[in-house]
């Protein structure tokens, strides 16, 4: 198979932030890429289930990013969007992001693993290749995993079973050959047709030479693997022989899952490897919520309840924690809290009345629950993550509370714990919290 590889001096990365513009002209892209872009990035949003508009959309002589962060690469060319995190550089900003998809999608990507390559020159698609290209090198210093698979054939002489029914009915007058069953040792499996899916592709898309050397030379070594026509569904069988290659997996179907050929295997040059941050942000948090508290207290998009009696108008908190003294409702926001609103932070009323309808929907049975609007935190608020506000409804009296989470850095188990123990009312608060009433 020829694979085309992007030429060195075609190769060129523009790096902006959710809603933020790349100029299009001398300073920017040219006339002829932002076109190109912006048909790709329609073609995102529409794979995403998002509106058009909501990667790029062309304002003036401009490219405005939406809400959505990642890289968009065609033909050595790519867009890179960072999260919109104040105080963050470039390099830190891309730390987070690749950090929150590890936990959300299962990649296991230690700063260890970060520490190896200059997150302030690689863009998250080439970093998360670069992770891939190390661990499988890694995986195959063994060889690469080989299964028995069953196997029949007319053969010259007796390997395993001769089915005699079989020999009886084709061969009756001259058997030259005999049919026979037997178990072989391939390393046609799924699993390594996954990966070398997932290789052929990287090789199209990386804009590096030196990682293009590194796929290429990996390629060879899966040239005894069938290509996969659908390599994102094809059933891997977990056993131990599957036991070093576990941490490729998810890694590969994260990568492959870009290509704008999507399950299905073609020549595509490029990748639209892109999350919208509503949905990363709430995964992100909900993951880490569930690893420490457990998925019998910690559900996400619960929905037991409605708006109406009649059972008219479901409700669907991002996250509930199901405790007995009564549940914990906490809706993640990706928006920016303004400190210069020292009343209201910014927080909009309607997520304020989005709080308020769960919290009744969810006061059975004399419950009493604990609202939650839940913001990435950033340096200009000043003090640490937590809770910022208390505020208590009118007539009900619940507490609806407006806390942040600090991205930036990688916390400890102890230190999810403690936060989300603080929000949720589960251990001692060891910050001060300011206490108002909303009048609703």
């Amino acid at each position: 198979m020829s694979l085309m590889i992007p030429s060195q001096a075609r190769l060129q990365t523009w790096v902006t932030r959710e809603w933020s513009s790349l100029p299009i002209g001398q300073q920017g892209v040219s006339d002829e890429q932002a076109e190109r872009f912006q048909t790709a990035a329609e073609k995102a949003a529409t794979t995403l289930r998002l509106p058009q508009g909501s990667v790029l959309s062309r304002v003036g002589n401009t490219l405005k990013a939406g809400q959505v962060c990642g890289v968009l690469a065609l033909s050595g060319q790519a867009i890179e969007i960072l999260p919109k995190i104040e105080g963050l550089t470039e390099g830190r900003s891309r730390h987070t992001l690749v950090r929150m998809l590890s936990a959300t999608h299962d990649l296991r990507i230690s700063d260890g693993d970060l520490a190896q390559f200059d997150t302030q020159k690689h863009d998250i698609l080439e970093l998360l290749i670069r992770v891939f290209v190390r661990r499988l090198r890694k995986a195959v210093r063994g060889g690469l995993q080989r299964q028995y698979q069953n196997h029949e054939d007319d053969l010259p002489f007796v390997r395993g079973n001769l089915e005699v029914v079989r020999q009886l009915t084709k061969r009756p007058v001259a058997p030259t050959k005999l049919f026979c069953r037997f178990d072989d040792l391939s390393e046609n499996t799924a699993l390594n047709r996954l990966i070398k899916a997932t290789l052929e592709m990287l090789v199209r898309v990386s804009r590096l030479q030196e990682t293009q050397r590194e796929l290429l030379q990996l390629l060879d070594t899966f040239g005894k693997v069938g290509s996969s026509i659908s390599p994102l569904e094809e059933r891997i069988q977990f056993d131990r022989t599957t036991t070093v290659f576990g941490d490729l997996i998810p890694l590969a179907r994260l990568l492959l899952s870009g290509n704008w050929q999507s399950t299905k295997r073609g020549a595509s040059s490029g990748v639209s490897l892109l999350f919208p941050m509503n949905n990363l942000f709430e995964r992100y948090v909900a993951t880490r919520a569930q690893k420490t508290f457990g998925i019998d207290i910690v559900k996400t998009q619960n929905a037991r309840h409605h708006v109406l009696q009649n059972n008219l108008f479901r409700m669907m908190p991002d996250i509930v924690f199901d405790y007995k003294s009564g549940p914990v409702i906490i809706d993640t926001k990706w928006k920016e809290l303004d400190p210069l609103d020292r009343r209201k932070l910014g927080v909009a009323q309607s997520d304020v009345y989005q709080m308020l309808a769960y919290g009744h929907g969810y006061s059975k049975h004399g419950a009493k629950p604990r609202l939650i609007l839940l913001y990435p935190h950033h340096a200009s608020l000043g003090g640490p993550e937590g809770i910022l506000r208390k505020w208590v409804t009118s007539g009900s009296e619940m507490d609806l509370l407006i806390c942040t989470v600090d991205l930036s850095e990688r916390k400890s188990p102890q230190d999810w714990k403690q936060l989300l123990g603080n929000v949720t009312g589960t251990v001692h608060p060891s910050v001060h919290q300011l206490t108002t009433t909303f009048h609703s």
